[in-house]
């Protein structure tokens, strides 16, 4: 009974590798935690913070579903807060945002700055706006000839094309040749929707992430600056090994984006140093929970309790540093790093890849007092092996732009 009485907050997909640190945020904040997920086996429910499990249909496959779910569950169930952890899910909440917040709390943009964040060539045009320096970049629905109109101002090679809207890789086409760009940009486009041209930054340079939160009024409370020391695949794919980064120019640049955008709650930025001026570029935002979230909560910014406080309207006391040269790991995508890399790369990284108790490093999944998220974890692949198309994202083999 005094269980029902604490607040109780929903933390969506509960099987990404963020919703995991708000649950233990939230539960070691006294909060009741309910999850969801379109997986029964999944690492958020088996933890110990999750105290209810709810499965909805997925929001990336039956989102319509999905949302008249939610609205049902939030009209019979009391929740405090919603957080909308996840790539498919946060998208599918912001449009039926106004609905939801005649049930519970929510910490998000409105719709139309949030599509501003989501979407590639929206915020591509705004980091101009901003003075956030980004990749040379070509916007042919902008030009009154078109794709015609702006191939005579591309000056060196290779460009990609990039769908303004996209998960991942997919729809990026490396091209060589303004040949190249006519026979795959209409193509591309029809397929994806808007898209635009992107000089390639190539590999050499550091890529970083930034983790920031702001309130109504674009108040920094919190923010952090980690870069990708490993990554899997090694040649360029989703962080499995982060270190906690001293840039605080890259947070400069952040938070003039999200002042530019009038942004509200949690946002995470893509930026990649260019090894061609040692200049960091702006590559995306993601207006979500990352999958690497834990990278702040591990050093001691309690984002999830800053998010659920400024969500019931108390003040929130700003966190302006951090620890630096702490590390997050992702030990399962590390293991397949350490089987596809040569033996000379193994030996070479940093920090070391056989540092397994150092104190400076946490794991995304791993807990030595909690067994069950790794174990849900392991439950989830295991289930997953049976639908191709979750096996090839475990495995990356979309990852990377085609090249022709």
């Amino acid at each position: 009974m005094i269980a029902e009485q604490r607040p109780t907050v929903f933390v969506m997909e509960a099987q990404a590798k963020a919703a995991l640190p708000v649950i233990e945020s939230l539960a070691r904040g006294g909060v009741r935690v309910a999850a969801g997920s379109e997986k029964r086996w999944n690492s958020g429910f088996y933890s110990r913070g999750c105290r209810e499990r709810h499965i909805y249909p997925s929001p990336r496959d039956r989102k319509t579903e999905f949302q008249a779910w939610i609205l049902d569950f939030l009209r019979r169930r009391r929740i405090e807060v919603l957080f909308p952890v996840g790539h498919y899910g946060a998208p599918a909440i912001c449009e039926i945002q106004d609905e939801i917040r005649g049930h519970t709390r929510l910490v998000m943009p409105d719709a139309v700055t949030f599509k501003a964040g989501y979407e590639k060539i929206p915020t591509m045009r705004i980091a101009l706006a901003a003075g956030v320096p980004i990749p040379d970049s070509w916007f042919p629905a902008d030009d009154p000839n078109g794709l015609e109109g702006v191939l005579p101002k591309i000056s060196r090679w290779p460009v990609l094309i990039k769908p303004s809207v996209g998960v991942g890789a997919r729809g990026i086409v490396w091209c060589h040749s303004a040949d190249e760009v006519r026979a795959s940009f209409e193509r591309i486009s029809a397929q994806f929707g808007e898209s635009y041209l992107q000089d390639f930054v190539p590999s050499g340079g550091m890529q970083y992430k930034v983790d920031m939160l702001v309130d109504a009024a674009q108040r920094r409370l919190a923010g952090i600056v980690y870069g990708k020391t490993r990554m899997y695949p090694p040649e360029g794919g989703s962080s499995i090994l982060n270190y906690s980064a001293d840039r605080p120019d890259i947070l400069d640049y952040a938070h003039a984006m999200l002042r530019h955008l009038r942004w509200v709650g949690i946002c995470d930025f893509d930026f990649v140093e260019d090894p061609r001026d040692g200049q960091v570029k702006l590559m995306e935002i993601n207006p979500r929970f990352p999958e690497s979230f834990h990278m702040g909560t591990s050093v001691g910014i309690d984002f999830p309790m800053m998010i659920y406080r400024l969500a019931r309207g108390e003040p929130v006391e700003p966190v302006l540093d951090y620890p630096k040269n702490r590390f997050l790991r992702f030990l399962p995508g590390d293991l397949m790093w350490f089987l596809r890399v040569n033996m000379r790369r193994r030996l070479s990284t940093w920090p070391s890849w056989f540092s397994f108790f150092d104190d400076r490093t946490a794991y995304q999944l791993c807990r030595l007092r909690d067994w069950g998220p790794i174990i849900g974890y392991l439950l989830e692949n295991l289930s997953g092996l049976m639908d191709p198309r979750v096996l090839r994202e475990r495995l990356r083999m979309d990852s990377g732009p085609k090249k022709r």
